[in-house]
């Protein structure tokens, strides 16, 4: 049984918990970040509440984000991987884009932290800046989908970002995810500043017939998240 841990050819990924929380905080408090997440700055006491959740998460729900760490120097990446998806009238936009059976509609067998999609997950990742340009976004999704098809034995991953962000957008290609259309949500909008509870984000799928081997180093392989900024 895995703990989650991960190491792809360039990067260590680790479940984020309590113990890295203050890597949480440097990734989402980086300028080129932030403006993806709705401009938000989380404080460290914010950033600690969330990595409490997410260690919640990957305790009851078997699954969530990693901290990316760079092996040749352990410089702290971004933040990326899986995570479940709530069922909830925003997220059930995407059935439309999934296979009309049944599956698609189940609920993961624990209701905490939060009430789940059981056979599907969202992926998506978040990079510092210093790291943009050298292909760490499709290492880290690359790792995530293997890690759903091959570990978890998910039927489906989906990725979300605002229309205008062209390089995520790219990164979901790259990886063999497909684009499936658009949603409305919380976000921001090309030209825009203010957040607004309709902006248009595109959706990419992957099934698991199209799973392709990342880059990991013999002996290591993974085998037995809303996306931001990245390249």
């Amino acid at each position: 049984m895995t703990d989650g841990s991960l190491r792809t050819a360039r990067l260590r990924l680790e479940p984020i918990g309590p113990d890295n929380a203050g890597d949480l905080w440097l990734v989402h408090n980086d300028d080129a970040v932030v403006p993806w997440y709705d401009g938000v700055r989380p404080s460290r006491e914010e950033a600690g509440d969330r990595a409490g959740e997410i260690a919640a998460s990957w305790r009851l729900h078997g699954v969530h984000k990693w901290i990316a760490y760079e092996r040749s120097s352990g410089e702290v990446v971004g933040r990326g991987g899986l995570s479940r998806t709530p069922i909830d009238d925003d997220w059930g936009q995407l059935y439309a884009f999934l296979p009309d059976e049944a599956w698609v509609h189940e609920a993961h067998g624990s209701e905490r932290p939060f009430r789940a999609h059981a056979h599907w997950l969202e992926i998506g990742w978040a990079l510092r800046q210093d790291f943009w340009g050298h292909g760490y976004a499709a290492e880290i999704g690359v790792a995530g989908l293997t890690y759903a098809f091959d570990v978890l034995g998910m039927r489906a991953v989906v990725s979300c970002t605002v229309r205008h962000n062209v390089r995520s957008r790219a990164v979901m290609e790259r990886i063999g995810m497909t684009y499936a259309g658009e949603i409305r949500s919380r976000g921001t909008a090309e030209g825009e500043k203010e957040v607004r509870h309709d902006a248009p984000f595109a959706v990419y799928v992957r099934l698991p017939n199209r799973v392709s081997r990342g880059p990991f180093p013999p002996g290591r392989s993974t085998a037995p998240g809303r996306a931001g900024a990245s390249s």
